[in-house]
C-alpha cells in the first residue's frame, strides 16, 4: 500500500479532508527539511591557503596535500640580486606534505609532514553544523598534536584545539574566523637549543575567499600579531597570505604571496616563524598541491 506521509491511499480516495491535510503537512516537512539542507559550499577543499576551513570532503576521500614556501624573500636584496636569484625561486623551500582521510561524514582525520622543525602534525576535524537557510554558519572543531623531531629541540610537543567558525555570503563569498590555543608554540634559541617561545598561545586568525569564475577564487589570511609576544623578539607583525585557488575535478591548485612560511598552528599562531619575528613587508612565494581520491564534493 502507498503511503504519503503516513496516510494510505485508499484513505485519502475515501476521505478528501484527510487528503487535504496529508498534502500540508507533507508540504510543511519539505519545506522544514530544505530549511536545514546545507547550502552549496564555495569550492575551497579542507583548507584555506594555510588555515583549516570549516569543509570535508565526502566520507570514503583520501587526500594528498603538498606545501611549498620559498624562503628567500621576493624584495631581499638589491635588484640585480633579485634577478640572479629569480626573485627567490633559487633559494631553499619549506615543503610538506600530507595525507588526510574522512572518517565519516562529519569527521576527517589528518596527518602532515613539514622540514621546518621536521615537525609531523596529526589532527582531527568535526564538522558540528553546516550553514544552511534555517543556520545563519558553519562551525567544525580541530584539534591535535606536533610533534617536532629535529635535532637539538626542546619542547618537541604541542597540543592545539581550533574553532573554525564561517559564513558565506551569497553563493561566491565566504568569511571565516578561527581562535586557536596551542601550546609550547613558537620557536626562540637558548645557547645550542631551540625551545618554546610560548608555553600557552592564542590568537584568531582570520581568512576570506571569493570565487571570481566557477572553480576559480581569490583567497585572504590575516594572523594578528599575538599580543603576548616578547619585548625580546623586537617586533613582530601580522602574518598575511593573499593566493589564487583552482579548484578542477578532485585537484586543487594555489599559487600565493605571504611574509610567513608557516603551515601548521605551532608554527602560525604566535607572530614568529622558526625564531624569528615577521615582517609584514617580507614576500614569499609559495603554493599547494592537492589531490583528493574518491567522491568528490567540494
Amino acid at each position: 500500500m502507498i503511503k504519503l506521509r503516513g496516510c494510505s491511499v485508499a484513505r485519502l480516495l475515501r476521505w478528501p479532508a484527510v487528503a487535504f491535510f496529508c498534502l500540508l503537512l507533507s508540504a510543511f516537512s519539505l519545506q522544514a527539511e530544505d530549511r536545514y539542507t546545507p547550502i552549496p559550499t564555495v569550492p575551497l577543499g579542507d583548507a584555506l591557503l594555510s588555515l583549516p576551513t570549516s569543509h570535508i570532503p565526502t566520507e570514503g576521500t583520501w587526500e594528498v596535500k603538498f606545501t611549498h614556501r620559498f624562503n628567500q624573500s621576493i624584495d631581499q636584496g638589491s635588484f640585480s640580486d633579485r634577478v640572479h636569484s629569480l626573485w627567490g625561486l633559487d633559494s631553499n623551500a619549506d615543503v610538506g606534505i600530507g595525507f588526510s582521510y574522512v572518517i565519516s561524514r562529519d569527521l576527517q582525520a589528518t596527518f602532515m609532514r613539514s622540514n621546518a622543525s621536521d615537525d609531523i602534525e596529526s589532527s582531527l576535524k568535526y564538522v558540528v553544523v553546516q550553514q544552511a537557510p534555517a543556520i545563519p554558519f558553519s562551525l567544525a572543531l580541530r584539534g591535535g598534536m606536533d610533534w617536532r623531531t629535529e635535532r637539538d629541540v626542546v619542547d618537541r610537543t604541542s597540543f592545539f584545539g581550533q574553532a573554525i567558525v564561517s559564513r558565506q555570503i551569497g553563493t561566491r563569498a565566504e568569511i571565516f574566523a578561527i581562535p586557536t590555543y596551542v601550546t609550547n608554540a613558537g620557536r626562540a634559541v637558548s645557547g645550542t637549543k631551540s625551545v618554546a617561545l610560548f608555553k600557552h598561545a592564542f590568537n584568531v586568525p582570520v581568512g576570506a575567499a571569493l570565487m571570481v569564475r566557477p572553480g576559480l577564487s581569490v583567497v585572504a589570511e590575516l594572523i594578528p600579531k599575538n599580543r603576548n609576544l616578547p619585548s625580546k623578539m623586537n617586533g613582530g607583525d601580522f602574518g598575511w597570505a593573499l593566493g589564487l585557488k583552482r579548484a578542477i575535478g578532485g585537484h586543487y591548485f594555489e599559487i600565493l604571496l605571504t611574509n610567513s612560511n608557516a603551515t601548521h598552528a605551532d608554527q602560525y599562531v604566535t607572530s614568529t616563524y622558526q625564531g624569528s619575528p615577521l615582517n609584514k613587508s617580507d614576500i614569499h612565494l609559495g603554493f599547494n598541491i592537492e589531490r583528493r581520491f574518491g567522491r568528490v564534493r567540494h
